[in-house]
């Protein structure tokens, strides 16, 4: 008799989307330092009384380039991730309600808030929720006639909107989500970030004080995070040797803008400071990522402090 066995993931190891921030930095380090060969460790998975960073890099070539590493996922506000992941489940069994009873011509889009979606942690309140949906889109969607025409029902206080999107064969029939930003989406998300930076910067710190240049790797999720997000954290930040915010899509890095060098912080960021990345799948076990800088520079955002470049 073959005894099924569960495979249990170490409390403290690494995740693809870590590891491709990881491999994505050390190609952009390729860029920066002319350094080839970087070696990296982990002592947060070997270190369990006591917070630690996430990777430490050494190069080949010089002990004085050593990174302390430390990376977050940015989100637009807090519970984003759950809150996209939720809505599309969501709006997918809404979608399945609907099913053969919209206009075959054109397809549909629900925006619905995440304070709406906050209230649907009960299976009861969902599947009522998902009922009461599905009736009011095959009733309402005939007279949305045109791609942006749209209309609005409160329920339970809280505004849902479902609107035409238009004549799409692949989506004809069907009703999809957008995802939407609440009110005061900048208050949440600097409040989100606040927290992100004292805690990893309290981490990087001590190894700063050994000797260790410092990196901290920012994973935008929302592609909402710009130079002028961190407007406010400046004197926090400013032991921290490297600054990148990465945009990030199913776990891969896409896009990679070093927004701090040492103690300049790019207004305007070049055009070899602006990096974008494979397609495929990034981390592979010895496999190094490779990248290619854009040609052009387009505009950035406003100087953050006058120590800028």
């Amino acid at each position: 008799m073959e005894i099924p066995v569960k495979i249990m993931k170490k409390p403290n190891e690494k995740k693809p989307n870590e590891l491709n921030a990881r491999d994505a930095f050390i190609t952009i380090l390729r860029s920066l330092t002319g350094i080839e060969d970087w070696e990296s460790e982990s002592p947060d998975e070997v270190n369990r009384s006591t917070r630690d960073v996430d990777f430490l890099l050494f190069p080949s070539s010089n002990e004085n380039d050593k990174i302390a590493v430390e990376h977050t996922k940015v989100e637009s506000f807090e519970g984003q991730i759950k809150y996209v992941n939720q809505s599309y489940d969501i709006v997918d069994c809404i979608n399945d309600g609907c099913r053969e009873r919209l206009p075959h011509d054109r397809f549909y889009i629900l925006n619905i808030p995440p304070e709406m979606v906050d209230t649907l942690e009960t299976k009861r309140n969902r599947e009522q929720f998902v009922s009461d949906l599905s009736c009011w889109v095959v009733k309402t969607a005939p007279k949305l006639l045109l791609a942006e025409d749209w209309t609005r029902i409160e329920y339970e206080g809280h505004k849902v909107t479902l609107s035409c999107g238009g004549n799409c064969e692949l989506k004809n029939g069907n009703v999809g989500r957008i995802p939407q930003q609440p009110e005061n989406q900048k208050a949440l998300q600097h409040d989100r970030l606040g927290r992100a930076v004292g805690n990893k910067v309290s981490k990087l710190t001590k190894y700063k004080e050994h000797g260790f240049k410092t990196a901290l790797l920012l994973e935008d999720v929302a592609g909402t995070l710009y130079g002028s997000t961190l407007r406010g954290f400046e004197n926090d930040l400013e032991e921290v040797d490297y600054i990148v915010v990465f945009v990030s899509n199913e776990e891969r890095m896409i896009v990679g803008n070093v927004l701090k060098e040492k103690s300049v912080w790019y207004s305007f960021i070049p055009g070899n400071r602006r990096f974008q990345f494979p397609i495929e799948p990034q981390h592979k076990s010895a496999i190094r990522v490779f990248v290619e800088t854009t040609e052009h520079e387009g505009a950035s955002d406003p100087p953050l402090s006058p120590a800028t470049k």
